[in-house]
This record gives C-alpha cells, sequence and structure tokens, in this order.
C-alpha cells in the first residue's frame, strides 16, 4: 500500500491490490477515510474521525486530483 501523498497530517494511499473504481484511502489519527477519485467524496469511513477532517481530505483529493489519478494508473492500469 504505497502512499502516494503526505500533507496537513494526512497520508493518501492506494492500495495495490485493490478495485475499480479508482479511488485512495487517506489515513489520518488512526482513521481511513476512502474516497472516489471521480467524485472527490467519501464512500466509507473507517474510525473515529471529525467531520472536518473528511471535508479536509476531500479538498485535499480534489486539489491532487490529476496526480493521484496517475498514481492509480501506474499501480492499476487505466480503467
Amino acid at each position: 500500500m504505497p502512499t502516494v501523498l503526505r500533507e496537513e497530517g494526512f497520508e493518501v494511499r492506494i492500495y495495490t491490490f485493490d478495485h475499480p473504481p479508482p479511488h485512495v484511502h487517506v489515513a489520518k489519527a488512526g482513521a481511513v477515510v476512502r474516497i472516489d477519485l471521480a467524485t472527490h467524496m467519501a464512500t466509507e469511513i473507517v474510525g473515529a474521525i471529525s467531520d472536518g477532517d473528511v471535508k479536509r481530505a476531500e479538498r485535499l483529493v480534489a486539489r491532487h486530483t490529476k496526480h493521484l489519478k496517475e498514481e492509480w494508473t501506474t499501480i492499476h492500469g487505466s480503467d
């Protein structure tokens, strides 16, 4: 599970044996939020994380979508 971005206390990861649609897992303080790369919306939350941090994670993914989609393609191939 490569960490492809670290920013604002978040670690953005792409799991190597994961499934489509393209998404990332954003970790902070023991919680993990799965965020869809097309919509930039959280689709799953595991652990305790504030609503504000979920929104910050979504905005982080939105700001770096191009890079994260390129990383997804490098790891998984095109959709």
